[in-house]
């Protein structure tokens, strides 16, 4: 066998592998256990909700009254909008609600950096922090608040809805591969912990994080890795539910994957060496960052190591490869996942790239798909 051939099986034995072996451990743990945390429905902490802003006009009023919605006593609920110098209407429809605090930046810096400063004045004993472009269901404070009574809870972020799942092909496969992400979060956290946080809903115990990289492209699982670090759990909560547009054209969802690919991959090479294969981490260390690195990092790069040698294949085996792909592309549910796949993995690619050549995407270039209310 051919050095080609032998990184061709090697590549595609190794994917096979992780990906079906991981998927199918998830789907055991989420079918046979349940969430091991001591929660309490009457836990009311008091809560600092942080909704960040840029030139968001279009879409904040809509936010912020939908934030005042939220069932949660009014006397422990704090709602702060830090604004990182917009030049639309922005600061001007904040300050028309009179009970949220608005905190100004005359520059824009980023996210991360207007978090940093932010967190200073959160008063709360939980800091929530939402994107302007999500809505919340009325109850997510209600349903998510009680797990932080366990005092080994540290961090957790809820389950995206999407608001137009079968509006076209784009939309459908980021429906498809949210049933894949939501089953993998849960089941990471059933197990210990999740490591991929949501920026339009996440929350942490107040102190554990004083301030995170000024230049994360991921700051919502900076957070979360962060307060893992801290040997506290950092958990999928899937009846904490909000609502958010995904976008409908394709350039734009490989835009905004691609950016997260960036961020998550960031956040994996900084902390690689202390949770890969670290016994202080037990499960986490030894499972769930190692498979998480694999499937964002080594992944993509096995894809292109097998497209590369694919030219290299025997004549007969590579027609019979392009001809199982070719009708897995004629099937319907297939067609779905090999598309999601292989987006997937070309967005990771990039991220990586992004990573390594230093993208400055911190102060991230809107997706004006997902702001249509």
């Amino acid at each position: 066998m051919s050095i080609p051939e032998t990184l061709f099986y090697l590549s595609v034995s190794l994917l096979v592998i992780v990906y079906v072996g991981y998927y199918s451990l998830c789907l055991y743990v989420t079918k046979t256990k349940k969430l091991n945390v001591k929660k309490n429905a009457k836990f009311r902490p008091k809560v600092s909700f942080v909704i960040p802003t840029w030139n968001e006009g279009n879409t904040i009023e809509g936010k912020l009254k939908n934030t005042l919605k939220l069932k949660y006593p009014k006397d422990k609920l704090e709602i702060i909008a830090i604004d990182s110098g917009s030049t639309d209407s922005t600061k001007k429809i904040i300050k028309k609600f009179k009970n949220i605090k608005l905190i100004e930046e005359k520059e824009r810096h980023g996210k991360a950096s207007a978090l940093n400063k932010v967190f200073k004045y959160c008063k709360g004993d939980i800091i929530v922090i939402s994107d302007a472009d999500s809505r919340l269901k009325e109850d997510i404070l209600l349903k998510s608040m009680p797990y932080f009574f366990d005092t080994r809870v540290g961090a957790l972020t809820g389950k995206l809805v999407l608001i137009n799942p079968d509006e076209n092909m784009t939309t459908k496969i980021e429906k498809n591969y949210r049933k894949f992400y939501h089953l993998i979060r849960n089941a990471e956290s059933i197990l210990d912990s999740t490591v991929v946080f949501h920026g339009p809903f996440s929350a942490f115990r107040n102190g554990l994080v004083k301030k995170i990289s000024k230049d994360s492209v991921a700051d919502d699982t900076e957070l979360a890795i962060r307060i893992r670090k801290k040997n506290y759990k950092t958990l999928f909560i899937s009846d904490a539910i909000f609502w958010e547009y995904t976008p409908t054209k394709f350039s734009e969802r490989i835009k905004l994957k691609q950016r997260r690919a960036h961020g998550i991959i960031q956040i994996m090479f900084r902390f690689f060496s202390t949770f890969f294969f670290n016994p202080d981490y037990r499960i986490f260390g030894f499972l769930i960052f190692p498979v998480e690195f694999f499937m964002h990092v080594i992944s993509p790069i096995l894809i292109l190591v097998i497209l590369i040698s694919a030219f290299f294949l025997p004549l007969n085996i590579l027609a019979s490869m392009l001809t199982l792909f070719l009708i897995g592309l004629l099937i319907p549910q297939a067609r779905s996942f090999i598309i999601t796949f292989l987006q997937t993995q070309y967005s990771c690619f990039r991220g990586i790239i992004d990573y390594t050549f230093k993208s400055d995407s911190h102060k991230w270039e809107k997706i004006y798909g997902t702001r249509r209310y």
